[in-house]
């Protein structure tokens, strides 16, 4: 695995994203812990209601390291290219040239995700694939970006309407970069907003994303989500223009994908606490059906102030989340749409690996319905690290089947850290 850099806990929820090359604010303090997890298991709704005006639950996985490669995912991409390795998919596209980064492409995109994938991924529970797709599929920015992978998308959409799984098309780049991360694409900083051109081509982007669902009557009843942006570092940003493009971006979903109930416009909260966005959350969305979701995503290796954490207190963490989704699921129905069994090592007892990562997994199965939306595991598969692989999660009974299965008590019982 890559070396993770420090990250941020805000308001007890573990907020970051994967492979971060820059440190996020300082952690906040935790509020009391509640007991959540027994009230998960009576009402699996969690804290706010199913009826989201006919939206299913979401139990789901990320097709992950798919349509926007990250190395540390599939690291065999760049195996045979020559030190300094690429850091980035922007890098190894010019570093390789366009024809032959096409034909590297064209042989990931045949054979990284497979049929029988699809169908066990639909026999273990799951209703929804989250699959991150770069804007560079829809536009031509000019970066150097190389596409060709929409027939692939459209094989795998397919598979999914088959096994009766539902997709998020989640917009997981902007020219520029919404990060500087290597999951937008490139890590050479934050430079969305600072060129109007830019968010330009998002919306742009988006709209050729929309025209592209609407033509297939497949893909038009198999997405039911679209994010409309993955993790845009809002403090990095000039928000008003992230917010623009959002309320937008949210309009034209409404327009020109009518479905009812309606094709779910998905916000990433952007590394801000749900308390931050409570204000800012349009009164009049979400009122005759369900057409908007806060999107979180929380993870525990990413914020080296927890490090030293045994497992009982990533636990406790885990528990806090749970409440603070209930709690602010009054203003918005949120969606944890990443989240992994990966600990730091002080977490991992000595000879219990299995044990940790089992009610780790329960833990947050349990937590993470509690934002009324539900949540999606990141991700489907990986090269060689399993407690990032839902698959591999499966194949070593850290997760339970089915989903609802439970082996440990709940863990949220205990009044406080």
């Amino acid at each position: 695995m890559p070396t993770m850099s420090t990250a941020n806990a805000t308001n007890g929820v573990a907020n970051v994203g994967r492979m971060y090359s820059m440190p996020l604010p300082g952690a906040q303090p935790m509020a009391p812990m509640q007991e959540v997890a027994g009230e998960v298991r009576n009402e699996p709704s969690g804290g706010a209601s199913m009826g989201y005006h006919g939206h299913q639950m979401v139990r789901g996985v990320n097709i992950g390291g798919f349509l926007v490669p990250e190395f540390w995912i599939t690291p065999s991409l760049i195996a045979n290219i020559p030190d300094p390795k690429p850091s980035d998919y922007l890098e190894l596209c010019q570093r390789l040239g366009a024809e032959a980064t096409r034909n590297l492409m064209l042989r990931h995109w045949d054979t990284w995700v497979t049929e029988p994938e699809i169908q066990r991924l639909a026999g273990a529970g799951l209703t929804h694939l989250r699959v991150p797709i770069g804007h560079w599929e829809f536009v031509e920015s000019g970066e150097g970006f190389v596409g060709g992978g929409l027939p692939y998308f459209k094989r795998l959409v397919y598979w999914a309407y088959k096994y009766g799984l539902k997709v998020i098309l989640d917009m997981h780049t902007a020219p520029g970069s919404q990060n500087g991360f290597d999951n937008s694409g490139t890590t050479r900083g934050i430079g969305w907003t600072k060129d109007p051109n830019s968010v330009a081509l998002s919306k742009r982007a988006l709209i050729e994303m929309l025209k592209y669902i609407a033509k297939d009557p497949v893909v038009l009843a198999t997405v039911d989500a679209i994010d409309l942006l993955n993790e845009p570092f809002i403090d990095g940003l000039d928000f008003d223009q992230l917010w623009d493009y959002d309320t937008g971006a949210r309009t034209l979903v409404l327009e020109r994908l009518p479905k009812v109930p309606p094709i779910v416009s998905i916000v990433d909260r952007g590394f801000k606490e749900f308390r931050w966005w409570q204000p800012r959350w349009p009164r009049d969305w979400n009122t005759k059906y369900t057409d908007s979701w806060l999107d979180a995503h929380l993870y525990h290796v990413f914020d080296r102030n927890i490090d030293d954490w045994p497992l009982e207190r990533h636990l406790q963490l885990v528990c806090q989340n749970g409440h603070d989704l209930k709690t602010n699921s009054t203003f918005f129905p949120i969606l944890v749409g990443e989240w992994s069994l990966a600990l730091p090592r002080a977490a991992l007892k000595r000879g219990r690996e299995n044990e940790a990562r089992r009610r780790f997994a329960e833990a947050q199965l349990d937590a993470y319905e509690m934002g009324g939306a539900g949540w999606v595991f990141w991700c489907f598969k990986t090269e060689e690290s399993p407690e990032w692989s839902f698959l591999d999660a499966l194949d070593r009974s850290w997760l339970p089947q089915p989903l609802t299965n439970r082996e440990f008590p709940p863990a949220c019982r205990r009044p406080s850290l």
